[in-house]
């Protein structure tokens, strides 16, 4: 260039100029790529400052020179304020970049329309060869204009000229519209065929791909606010080409992997595209389409195989797989509206299981039965358990071995949606429905065929359970594995609970009235526990049964004193004596009247026992549980020189032993007449002395146990390994079963006509009433009862409260309150509400749909 600047009032020669700097600025060669470091020692400093300084001479000149004309053309208007000559003088400024503006402007055209794409090269090639090289030039340029850009441009924009941008801006803008827009298709083109080949496996220049796609980004201006972000070019250009390539190419590759490959395989292989699609291949792409980008591979990789992958998802459910089974859910929840269809097939899955764990339980079990059954000796029977065969596998099935069973399926899902599905709160509630719907309902809960008001055997199993776990007499094998937090988790589940809470009453009040229990300090953990888990009231007949126990105690030792106080006390008179006082409405005891004379060894304590405590609670009936009592006797019938023995009997058994003290030898006759008792309960306490051979009967065999000339006899001298031995644990209430009843008919009778004076005795010999129910039988019925009188209170707290209601409301709120006790059936609260309409507790209004409360 010329060391002389030229005027700063002439255009062309200003143009002429600065033209070949702007070229050099530009790259008027057509070599390779630049670094900006490059092109700034091809520059010559010199040049690049006369080019600046000529555009600068020449915008300050015509500024300075356009505004004295304008002012001196005004001279005699000597009203003029300062501040309307400043502004006149701007408004002749605005004019000084225009035309050089223009130039430039023609001059980008001209030169971005002379590119020649080299013979070896790709259309991406050049286009990133000669965008490198122009963007770093229009840098430059736009500091050399950078005058011009400060106040002329500025100007312009701020007048609301938005087709007047900055030199760099310019630069931009006249390659979009004479390359870039001419060519993009192509453009697209190419960069999508270089990226399916390194899809394929193939090696690329990398390179290439970035700077033409963070070309689009640069090309995207937003006229009206050049600051501001617009990526509407790259969008519109190539960001949609991109997704439906990314759609097609993995849809073809993914049904072809499919077709040669297992489920389980594609699952790991669709983890590494997603890996290298949204990891390695994110340098190229904005980060605008990570999302878009994310969503298409779901749709094409997971949506569009979603049936086969929750097809292998059962098939990795059966292999236990953890590892298998935490990448699919991985790949699932990518789009979270595929997993509540997989945590879906998970509940089904997981219930089933269950039921199928139960029914191979149930199998071995009966195996085990069978085989039993088989070696046994007797063949009357074995036909009698052919015939019973599956009331034998309900009677014998171990509630550890059931409970176990069921725990060890919650334990093996339950690890499974902690360490695979990271406790995803969809997969944590199908695991809790499933285990709810196979714990109390399976082929052992409900076998098939059971009414529909039948209750589940789950609870009276855990009961079972519980009864084992806190009893004195489990075996320690048996304890070894077993707690309390197995309790807790399969009473999570039950939807019965006050199934629970009766038959655990019952075995509880057996452990606390024979003194069974473990410790007091475990049973009370497990009430708390219970008490925890679902409310104050379900515990409260439990808790008032332990305080009965320790206000017994209480009076035990006032009873004691009080005896030993007497003139005439002596330990033979007033034996031992550990009485129960027991709330009626509380214990599970039904009170049955018992005919039955007390011995004379007991009568003083009974005697003196009913009186104090009339004395103490003069408005309480006592009601005698003749049934439920205990003893210990000391039998000395063993070899001379041999310590006595210790017998646990029942009351009745303990009656029947006293009458040896004076005979020898007794018939079922003198039994019956020395304790009243009827031959049903005679029967069933002489058994257990019979199979350990206490007592010795003549002539044998059941059959002649209930004929009234049999006689039995104390077998002298006694043998026994131990010297403490339970006879009341024997006793099978349903002994006579097994016996033909008009047997029992003629005996009555005979009694009858040998004992006129005793005529109703004989009578009640016979009673066989509610007696022939078996204890579940009684339970299930007065569980009906108490769900009935459930449902009724809280129909009438509803109503109270509401004081009037629709029938389905009515339902609907009533199974809500039930919901934590049981499940309340519709046929349930029909009759609960039929119930409470004719005790005037409510009437049906006159629309027929709706119930009112009646005060």
């Amino acid at each position: 260039m010329s060391e002389i600047l030229p005027r700063s009032d002439d255009l062309d020669a200003t143009w002429s100029f600065i033209e070949p700097g702007i070229r050099q600025i530009l790259g008027a060669d057509d070599s390779s790529s630049f670094s900006t470091k490059r092109v700034s020692k091809i520059l010559s400093p010199t040049m690049y400052m006369e080019v600046y300084t000529a555009i600068y001479n020449y915008c300050v000149n015509k500024s300075r020179s356009s505004g004295q004309l304008h002012h001196n053309s005004n001279n005699h208007t000597h009203g003029m304020d300062s501040s309307t000559i400043k502004q006149s003088t701007n408004q002749s400024s605005i004019l000084v970049g225009s035309e050089i503006y223009c130039k430039l402007n023609e001059y980008l055209k001209s030169y971005i329309t002379s590119f020649k794409k080299n013979k070896d090269e790709s259309f991406l090639q050049f286009y990133v060869r000669r965008w490198k090289r122009f963007t770093i030039g229009a840098i430059f340029l736009n500091h050399a204009f950078d005058y011009m850009n400060r106040y002329w441009v500025q100007k312009e924009r701020s007048d609301g000229k938005r087709d007047i941008f900055d030199v760099n801006t310019l630069c931009l803008m006249t390659w979009k519209k004479v390359l870039f827009d001419q060519n993009y298709e192509l453009l697209v083109k190419e960069i999508l065929e270089q990226i399916t080949i390194e899809r394929d496996g193939g090696i690329i220049k990398k390179n290439n791909i970035t700077t033409a796609i963070k070309s689009f980004v640069a090309l995207g201006i937003d006229p009206q606010d050049l600051k501001k972000l617009n990526l509407n070019v790259y969008i519109q250009n190539f960001e949609k080409s991109f997704l439906s390539n990314t759609r097609d190419y993995y849809t073809q590759y993914s049904n072809d992997y499919l077709s040669n490959h297992s489920v389980t395989e594609y699952i790991f292989q669709a983890h590494e595209i997603i890996l290298k699609e949204e990891g390695a291949m994110s340098m190229y792409w904005d980060d605008h389409t990570r999302k878009p980008l994310s969503e298409t591979l779901n749709s094409v990789l997971i949506v569009d195989h979603a049936p086969s992958l929750q097809d292998e998802f059962l098939v990795l459910l059966d292999s236990r797989d953890q590892a298998k089974i935490t990448a699919l859910y991985n790949l699932m929840q990518r789009d979270f509206v595929l997993l509540p269809e997989l945590a879906s097939k998970f509940e089904t899955y997981v219930k089933k299981a269950g039921e199928n764990e139960i029914s191979e339980l149930l199998s071995i079990h009966k195996a085990e039965l069978l085989k039993t059954m088989n070696d046994h000796s007797n063949p009357n029977i074995k036909k009698q358990q052919q015939n019973n065969n599956n009331h034998s596998i309900n009677q014998s099935l171990a509630p550890k071995d059931y409970i176990k069973k069921l725990i060890k399926v919650h334990d093996t899902f339950f690890n499974i949606t902690n360490n695979c599905f990271l406790n995803d709160p969809l997969f944590t509630k199908a695991l809790d429905n499933a285990c709810r719907a196979f714990v109390n309902s399976n082929e052992f809960a409900l076998p098939q065929g059971s009414p529909r008001s039948a209750t589940s055997k789950t609870p009276e199993m855990l009961a079972k359970y519980c009864d084992q776990l806190l009893k004195k007499s489990t075996k320690p094998e048996i304890l070894e594995d077993m707690s309390v937090d197995d309790v807790m988790m399969i009473f999570k589940f039950l939807t019965d609970k006050d199934a629970f809470e009766s038959h655990y009453r019952r075995l509880f009040a057996k452990r606390l009235i024979h003194g069974t229990s473990t410790s007091d300090t475990n049973e009370e953990m497990i009430i708390q526990r219970l008490q925890n888990e679902n409310s104050m009231e379900y515990t409260g007949k439990i808790t008032k049964m332990f305080q009965d126990v320790r206000i017994s105690k209480i009076l035990e030792e006032d009873f004691d004193k009080a005896v030993k106080g007497l003139p005439d006390y002596t330990r033979n008179k007033f034996p031992s004596t550990q009485p129960f006082i027991l709330a009626e409405t509380m214990w599970p005891f039904s009170y049955q009247k018992v005919d039955f004379i007390l011995p004379k060894e007991i009568q003083p304590s009974h005697k003196k026992l009913a009186e104090m405590y009339q004395d103490k609670h003069s408005g309480r009936i006592l009601k005698w549980l003749w049934p439920l009592c205990r003893a210990e006797l000391k039998a000395d019938i063993g070899k001379p020189g041999r310590p006595p023995f210790h017998f646990t009997v029942t009351l009745f058994q303990m009656s029947i032993l006293l009458l040896f003290n004076d005979n020898d030898r007794v018939t079922l006759s003198q039994i019956h007449e020395g304790t009243g008792l009827t031959v049903q309960n005679i029967a069933a306490a002489l058994v257990p002395f019979i199979k350990f051979k206490l007592i010795i009967q003549n002539p044998p065999g059941l059959e002649n146990i209930i004929k009234p000339e049999t006689q039995f006899a104390i077998a002298r001298p006694y043998k026994a390994l131990k010297t403490k031995i339970n006879f009341a644990g024997g006793i099978k209430n349903d002994v006579l079963s097994i016996l033909d009843r008009k047997n029992a008919q003629n005996l009555n009778n005979s009694n009858n006509n040998n004992n006129n004076d005793n005529n109703n005795t004989g009578n009640n010999m016979n009673s066989t009433d509610d007696k022939d129910l078996t204890e579940n039988e009684k339970i299930e019925k007065e569980l009906a009862t108490e769900r009935q009188m459930f449902l009724e209170a809280c129909i009438v707290r509803i109503m109270k409260a509401k004081r009037q209601l629709p029938h389905t409301t009515l339902v609907n709120e009533c199974m809500a309150q039930a919901h934590q006790r049981f499940v309340a059936k519709i046929s349930m609260i029909k009759r609960a509400i039929d119930s409470l309409i004719q005790k005037e507790y409510l009437e049906r209004c006159n629309d027929g749909e709706s119930y009112r409360y009646l005060a």
